[in-house]
Order: C-alpha cells, then structure tokens, then sequence
C-alpha cells in the first residue's frame, strides 16, 4: 500500500460493438490528422476488415494506404519493412490493425516515421529517445491487450532471440476496441490469445509491484475469461463472450503495464526463442506451473483468482484454494484444446541448456525484475522439468 505505483494507459480509449466504423471521428477528436497508414496482416487484409477501416477513415475525409505484411511473432526486419513503407507513402499517423503482432509492428513504424535509423537501432535498448508519429491501436484479436500497454514483442532477426521494447513512447495514443472485429477469429487462435489474456491477468498479481487498481482490474478479467473463454472458441459468432473476451484482453493488458509479468512469460519466451512456439501457446504451457511455482510468495491472491475462476472454495485453506486455482487453470487450457505441457515442441535433453537461457539470458532475465521469487538455474531446471512432464504438486497429468 504504500509503494509508489505509474498507471499508464492511452489517452483515449474506445470500446463498442461497431465502433470502428466512427474511426475517423474519434481520431479527429484527438486532433490528429494527415495521411492513415494501416499496419496490418494478410489474413485480416482478407477477412475485409482493413478494407472496413479503410472506408470508415475516408467517410471522414482521411487519405490511407494500407501495409498488409505484418506477420506472427514478427522481427525487425517485418518492422523496418513497414516503417519504409509509411515513410514512402508519406503517412502522419499508423493505425496498427491485427492481433498483438500487427499492432506491435504498428507501433514501431509509428516511431520510425519520426525517427531516423532502423528497428534494431533502439531494439537493443529496449526504449526510443522521444515519441514518434500517433499510433492508433485496434485489434482483430482478444489476448496480447497490446492496444493498452506500452510493450512491443520483437523478435531478433538475425538470432531468433525474442526481444521488446519497453517504453512509455509506444503507448497507442488511442485504443479503440471493437469486438466485431473478433468474430472471424479462427478457434485455435481465440483459445490460445484467450489464455495469453489470462496469463497477464494472473501474472500481473503475482508480481511485485501489483497494487490495489491492478488487481480489481486482473481479478475481473480472469472472472470474464473463465466465463466466455470456451464459448468463444466452440461458438465463435457469440458477440456477448466475444465482447467478454474483448474487456477481458483490455483489462488485463491495463493491469500489466505497470506491474509486468513475470515467470510463465520468461518461460514462454523461451520457448518462442528455441523452438518458435507460438506466443500464446507459450503462455498457456507455462501458466499452471508458474502458479505453483509462487504458490510460497502469492498464495492468498492464488486463493482469490481460484474464486475469480469458478471454484467453490468454501471450506477449504487458503493452500487449498490457492491450489485449486492451478488446477482450474489447467483444466481451462485443456478444455479450450491446448497443450499443457512442452513436450510435443521440445525434447528433455534440452533441460539444461534451456535453463542456463532462462536464467541467464538478458531478454529472459527482464522478467524477474518483476518478480517475488528470484530465479535459480535450479529453479529453472525445476520449472522446465515439471512443465515437460506436466507435473504439478505430486500429481502427472
């Protein structure tokens, strides 16, 4: 309580069924004009929904070029692909339109329209001198809650290691949030953005420097997830679990900005780095095993999301709820199809040169800034082993 906490947030945030199609007044409103260049991928470029912002901006007499190359888990050389491309096309402002990658390149482009040089320039310092150009953020997805954080995942071109930039400068000007936009997500990439969501939410409470805000606003996005997860992924044209799932990415992205995130996320970035497993997949291996692996530092707010989950904990101790919470999550991951452990990415053999990355690998180690527990190379071996096997407390599921 009486820590000094920063929130950071976009200056504008707007969320609604259809919102989108009302861009161009909101982004007026902000006073931003000039030329929109849209950072987006092929798939949402096919699905029309670049076509669909393109027309709402020039309804409100923007001019706009569109990007589509954007790509997963994208690198500095997607980045400065897209930064020349607005730089040609002589943009004023980026609105990065996608998942979490899309709008994560958005981002750097936004800076490099202002900024001379190349991504890998600041990549490795994590952090740009001064604010670019504007960057509108509007995901196609629910998950990386990127719309509302000043983090970009950047992948290391030329080693395949997973870096980011960390900085108040990338923070979207405005985040505007609409969950129609969600619907034609496929199921595998709803369940796994899905429990990339929870993972911030439940990562953000664990984390040192959680706070009161931070945890009624984590809380409720876990309460949202374990509610609409599923019913998104099996009945994807649900708008009411997709507007759950749309608050849920929002909030928890909110919540993590200042607290960050902590060791789930070292462990997926590790696997993304090695055998380039996909982000949210990463998440959702690691989530369960991360929880137990706190469950000394952060058992009464464990006991407090096993409520935010569903579970009936009356009766039980706060260990017990604490656990039950773990469980829970696991069963979620399972229930939404996704593997809860990394062996059908990795082999066991590679334990301990995994482990010397988490534990002394610079873009790994980031996390523990973050954290309660310290890191070990024997916590790393442990937290490695059990999530290999899929082993929490005693129990091999």
């Amino acid at each position: 309580m009486l820590k000094v906490v920063q929130y950071y947030t976009p200056q504008k945030v707007v969320f609604g069924v259809n919102a989108v199609d009302n861009i161009g007044q909101y982004i007026k409103e902000m006073g931003i004009s000039g030329k929109a260049i849209i950072v987006t991928d092929p798939g949402v470029a096919q699905a029309g929904i670049a076509d669909r912002v393109a027309q709402a901006l020039k309804k409100d007499g923007f001019e706009v070029a569109v990007f589509d190359q954007g790509k997963p888990e994208p690198d500095d050389v997607a980045c400065d692909q897209a930064a020349e491309f607005a730089r040609k096309e002589g943009g004023s402002f980026v609105i990065g339109l996608g998942g979490g990658s899309a709008i994560d390149i958005g981002k750097v482009a936004a800076q490099l329209l202002a900024l001379p040089g190349k991504t890998e320039d600041y990549l490795i310092n994590t952090t740009f001198p001064k604010k670019g150009a504007p960057i509108i953020a509007v995901p196609t997805t629910s998950g990386t809650g990127t719309e509302c954080t000043m983090y970009a995942v950047i992948t290391f071109a030329k080693d395949g290691i997973k870096g980011f930039f960390a900085t108040p400068t990338i923070l979207p000007d405005m985040a505007l949030v609409d969950p129609t936009l969600t619907v034609s997500m496929p199921p595998k990439v709803t369940a796994s953005s899905g429990i990339d969501a929870l993972s911030h939410a439940i990562e953000t409470m664990m984390a040192k420097q959680e706070n009161p805000l931070t945890d009624a606003i984590a809380l409720k996005a876990i309460e949202f997830i374990a509610e609409a997860l599923p019913v998104a992924v099996y009945e994807g044209d649900n708008l009411e679990a997709r507007v759950k799932m749309a608050y849920a990415s929002m909030m928890a992205g909110m919540a993590f900005n200042d607290p960050g995130i902590v060791e789930g996320h070292a462990l997926a970035h590790t696997l993304g780095s090695v055998y380039h497993v996909p982000h949210g997949v990463g998440c959702a291996v690691a989530l369960p095993y991360a929880m137990e692996y706190n469950m000394g530092h952060c058992m009464e707010k464990l006991a407090r999301i096993a409520v935010a989950l569903g579970q009936n904990t009356a009766g039980m101790s706060v260990r017990q709820a604490a656990q039950a919470a773990v469980y829970a999550v696991k069963q979620l991951i399972e229930d939404v199809g996704i593997p809860t452990t990394w062996a059908p990415f990795g082999k066991k053999e590679d334990i301990p040169k995994l482990a010397d990355m988490m534990a002394e690998s610079p873009w790994i180690t980031a996390f523990y800034g973050w954290s309660k527990r310290p890191m070990t190379k024997e916590a790393a071996v442990e937290l490695l082993t059990r999530s290999y096997e899929g082993r929490l407390g005693d129990k091999l599921y």
